[in-house]
């Protein structure tokens, strides 16, 4: 696959302590396997590397694949709590409309509702950046710290 990634998007995720390779993988996986959702114009993909799940969020034109962003989580996904309404990703692998939801994540012992994607019928969950990048990140070092 040919790459188009910016020196700021490598940065980023970098910053995040994942490799331009990480999302490399999940990107060719989600390729191969069409585990991934669209909005039309970009994909959301995911992979479990190691002890994260990682993200790729990247689009398609002209047989080159441009990487926007990647960010990752150590929470492992649980099970969907709950769906309120469609939004404007489908998810590739089986055609179905992504709803806004809850997600289960545990981590450390602990486990916690979040907002997410989720598709019910197969019950897959993706966490958007700003949630994952955020939020999940300062809840991670919260959890690490109670427990050192």
């Amino acid at each position: 696959m040919d790459y188009v990634i910016s020196d700021e998007v490598v940065k980023t995720i970098e910053s995040r302590g994942l490799k331009v390779d990480d999302i490399k993988m999940v990107i060719e996986a989600a390729e191969a396997s069409k585990d991934k959702i669209t909005d039309g114009s970009k994909f959301i993909a995911k992979k479990q590397i190691g002890d994260f799940v990682v993200y790729a969020d990247y689009s398609e034109a002209g047989g080159k694949i441009t990487v926007n962003s990647g960010y990752g989580h150590k929470m492992k996904i649980q099970d969907i709590v709950m769906d309120t309404a469609d939004t404007e990703w489908t998810y590739v692998k089986n055609g179905a409309k992504v709803r806004k939801g809850h997600t289960n994540l545990s981590y450390l012992g602990a486990t916690r509702s979040a907002p997410s994607l989720v598709d019910p019928k197969s019950g897959e969950s993706w966490l958007e950046e700003y949630l994952a990048a955020k939020t999940i990140a300062v809840a991670e070092s919260l959890f690490s710290q109670k427990r050192a």
